[in-house]
């Protein structure tokens, strides 16, 4: 059988069929992770693009409307200078709000950048319009309110992210190994002279198998948590606790 021989292969003191069973288990767990954590990742940063241009667009657009521009000519001058993804869907809103409106328009927009910081300034550009407020003078402090917002996001990830990502690497593969390695060199027969000391590690070992699915997981979601990426740390929980059990397996089998 293919998990008897991977055991002997293995040839870890506590580490029987269940536990390898698990393991394999957890490693199709994180291919199947991967596969859906690498959209989702791609359409976070496809968000996280379109909201660090977002001020810039709203600082134009005011700058535009006060020059005496019109909303659709301001907005179709701003996606003509842009060559990114935020002037794709501007042109885009553009095109749609010659059928619909701005207010309908704009708020196609905010729902297709699928960001909801934009859908909330969407919807204040719009109540401004709807009270016939000056949509310049509101953009403009929208416009510096959310760069402000951008800022202490950017400022704070820079802070964070140091912190996040030893807490995350630590935590799955360097305790692992330290640890497997540790019980690996100093757990096996003891010699003592003429007399040999032998240690059943089988418990022990068992033991960091389970408490390594929990140190994976604990880590990922601790580093999820300070960079704000709960979104997708779902999928990379087995990712990372088979990293862990992985790096505890190869270590405990050194030998000095």
């Amino acid at each position: 059988m293919i998990i008897d021989d991977l055991v002997k292969i293995l040839d870890v003191n506590g580490i029987d069929n269940t536990l390898v069973i698990i393991w394999l288990v957890f490693g199709v767990l994180a291919i199947i992770g991967v596969i859906i954590y690498i959209p989702q990742k791609r359409k976070l940063e496809k968000i996280t693009e379109l909201e660090n241009a977002w001020p810039d667009v709203l600082a134009d657009l005011a700058e535009e409307l006060r020059a005496g521009m019109g909303v659709e000519s301001a907005l179709d001058a701003i996606a003509n200078s842009r060559k990114d993804q935020m002037g794709r869907r501007l042109r885009d809103a553009v095109n749609d709000m010659r059928d619909n409106g701005f207010g309908k328009a704009m708020t196609n927009f905010a729902k297709k950048s699928e960001s909801p910081m934009i859908s909330r300034i969407v919807s204040i550009l719009n109540v401004a319009l709807a009270s016939s407020g000056s949509i310049a003078t509101t953009l403009e402090k929208i416009s510096d309110e959310f760069w402000e917002i951008y800022m202490l996001k950017k400022e704070r990830l820079i802070k964070t992210q140091s912190n996040a990502n030893f807490i995350l690497w630590f935590g799955s593969v360097a305790c692992p190994v330290i640890l497997g390695a540790i019980v690996a060199i100093f757990g096996g027969d003891i010699s003592a002279g003429a007399t040999t000391l032998s240690f059943d590690m089988s418990g022990l070992n068992s033991s960091l198998f389970f408490y390594m699915i929990v140190l994976g997981a604990s880590s990922l979601w601790m580093e999820a948590v300070i960079l704000q990426k709960t979104q997708t740390a779902i999928w990379r929980t087995p990712i990372f606790v088979f990293y862990a059990l992985t790096a505890l397996i190869l270590s405990l089998q050194i030998q000095l």
